[in-house]
């Protein structure tokens, strides 16, 4: 049980971490061996895959953390109890555009596997590189679905306004790092 619950919190920030390093490590290959060969190719195709990859998967992460693009001040104008009827409603929307991707994502990436179709320079089949489309949306369908749970759960728990949570997002900031205004702690 332990490992699910690592999985959903941790999933998609992990891949992306791994996905990060290997960039950065090809990419300083890349021009270390340029100083000694004349250049390679596929470390360019290599760290644009990874980078896409990376891209589908922050969609999931960003809908976990709650780092979706919103107007929260205009929101916190709002009584709370219409505020998480709005956020229900705009996530059953954003689902519903996730599931239509995600069903998208899969039939495209059938048509691309069929094709055969492989990359130029890493000799890969295509269709791995459009799985990105697959895995991302599919995680941000599981991850906007999570949070309509949890916001029908947490109904009539008071929510912090923007705010109230920018607030505590700067202190948790400066414990951390230990600065404060004016100098070091």
């Amino acid at each position: 049980m332990s490992v699910i619950k690592w999985l959903d919190e941790h999933f998609e920030e992990a891949i992306m971490v791994i996905l990060l390093i290997l960039i950065s490590c090809v990419m300083m290959a890349q021009i270390i061996a340029r100083n000694i060969f004349n250049s390679m190719t596929w470390p360019e195709e290599f760290s644009r895959y990874c980078y896409i990859w990376s891209v589908f998967l922050s969609l999931g992460y960003t809908i976990k953390k709650g780092n979706m693009l919103k107007v929260g001040i205009v929101m916190d104008l709002l009584p709370p109890k219409l505020r998480k009827a709005i956020e229900i409603v705009v996530n059953i929307i954003i689902l519903a555009i996730c599931v239509v991707f995600f069903r998208n994502s899969i039939i495209y990436t059938g048509i691309v596997r069929s094709t055969g179709q492989i990359s130029p320079a890493m000799h890969l089949p295509m269709w791995i590189m459009y799985s990105a489309t697959v895995l991302g949306f599919g995680m941000a369908s599981i991850r906007t679905f999570q949070e309509i749970i949890s916001n029908i759960k947490n109904f009539n728990v008071k929510s912090e306004t923007t705010i109230e949570a920018t607030i505590k997002e700067a202190r948790e900031e400066v414990e951390t790092t230990g600065v404060i205004l004016g100098g070091e702690k």
